[in-house]
């Protein structure tokens, strides 16, 4: 028998593994122009299906925790005092 899943359990499962932009805007804490930047250098996977565009959540939270060593390997002048 087949299983269908309802309206309220598509979207829990859609939340718990995919972003919109807004999200993961909130969640890396950078520009819109940064964003788009790493989404066209292949950085980040935009997944598109229609109008919608979502992105791995797996995949921004992990940029989001590598953040604080990128930056001090790519701008280290940040950080000088």
């Amino acid at each position: 028998m087949d299983h269908y899943f309802s309206k309220q359990e598509q979207f829990e499962f859609l939340n718990s593994y995919f972003l919109s932009t807004e999200e993961a805007l909130d969640i890396l804490q950078i520009s819109k122009q940064n964003f788009y930047s790493l989404v066209n250098r292949r950085k980040l996977t935009r997944i598109k299906k229609g109008g919608a565009v979502l992105y791995y959540r797996m995949e921004i939270v992990e940029r989001a925790n590598n953040q604080p060593s990128l930056r001090e390997k790519y701008r280290p002048y940040d950080n000088s005092n």
